[in-house]
Order: C-alpha cells, then sequence, then structure tokens
C-alpha cells in the first residue's frame, strides 16, 4: 500500500490487528468497512458497495449501527469496534483512532444483540488428561445472564456427549483448544 492515502494506511494498520473481525472504522457520523470487509458485509446485509479510491467500501450510520452489528452477530461474524478518540481534525491531519470493543457472538451483551428468550451460550472444549484417563472438558456461559454450567466425560464417549451438549446448548460461539 505505498500509495495509499493516510487515512487507508491508518485503517491497514489497525485491520491487520483483527484479522478475523470486521473493522467498524469510524468516519464522523458512519462506521465505514473497506475492501474484504466491505464486500462481505454489502453481501450479507444487502448494502451498496462503492468504492474509495480502489478501495471497495460501504458503510452504515453510527446512530443505526446496533441494528447492523445485531445481524452480524447472528450471522456468526466478530466485530471490532474502531473509534476516533483524537480531537477531530479540522481539515488538517488524521484523527488518532482505537479498536475500543470487539463484539463476538458468545460475548455480545448489549440487549439489541440478544434473541430474548433464546440463550445466548460461548462454549469452550478441551482435552485433559486426568490420571492413565483422557477426558473432555465442555464449559459454557451465558454472559448476559450469568448461566455457568462445566462437564467433562471420557474421550472414548466423544462421540455421543459432544454432540448431545452441543445440541443441548445451541452455542453461539465455540472455542476450542489447539490440541483437539
Amino acid at each position: 500500500m505505498s500509495d495509499a492515502t493516510p487515512l487507508m494506511t491508518q485503517y491497514q494498520s489497525i485491520k491487520d490487528d483483527y484479522p478475523d473481525e470486521v473493522l467498524f472504522f469510524r468516519l464522523g457520523d458512519f462506521y465505514e468497512m473497506f475492501n474484504e470487509d466491505a464486500v462481505e458485509v454489502s453481501r450479507l446485509l444487502n448494502l451498496t458497495l462503492t468504492h474509495r479510491g480502489d478501495s471497495p467500501m460501504c458503510g452504515i450510520p453510527y446512530h443505526a449501527s446496533k441494528i447492523y452489528i445485531s445481524r452480524l452477530l447472528r450471522l456468526g461474524k466478530r466485530i471490532a469496534i474502531c473509534e476516533q478518540i483524537g480531537e477531530v481534525a479540522k481539515g488538517k491531519g488524521l484523527t488518532e483512532r482505537k479498536v475500543v470493543e470487539v463484539i463476538t457472538p458468545g460475548t455480545a451483551v448489549d440487549e439489541e444483540y440478544l434473541e430474548q428468550t433464546v440463550h445466548n451460550y460461548l462454549v469452550a472444549i478441551s482435552s485433559v488428561k486426568i490420571g492413565k484417563e483422557q477426558n473432555m472438558s465442555f464449559a459454557a456461559i451465558d454472559i448476559s445472564t450469568g448461566d455457568f454450567l462445566a462437564t467433562s466425560w471420557n474421550y472414548t464417549q466423544n462421540s455421543i456427549s459432544l454432540p448431545r451438549e452441543i445440541g443441548r446448548l445451541q452455542p453461539k460461539e465455540i472455542l476450542i483448544s489447539n490440541e483437539l
């Protein structure tokens, strides 16, 4: 990006730190998305795809952002909210920005992001050796209600127990340890 504008250089620097999230990049009264994020979000939310220079771009009004974030969370997307934290430049220079929040389907707590009659479980799965036996550990939390559940079973029961627990809880997000 050697010919990129200072704004796009700033955007790319922040996006590099959040490659797996859709970056909501604050520009005045809008959150803008660029490049792959813009293409994907415009398709998922039926938004108009435009361009800034050679970069695909789409945006949403700041005041309506929770509606769009909610829709993306329901589609399993992770969102990084990047705000203007410095003084807004009066026609000169670049406003400082940083990510102030990352929202994932399992960590959403704002009422606007949640389905009122459905738990919002975040599940963690890991394998642990207890004595000579290999066990599967399974924990679930709904941080919007404080519900916490945990269990484990012998690894040989995994083909029955894991699908049963996932089916029973219907988690919004699953974290799996690297060894699995």
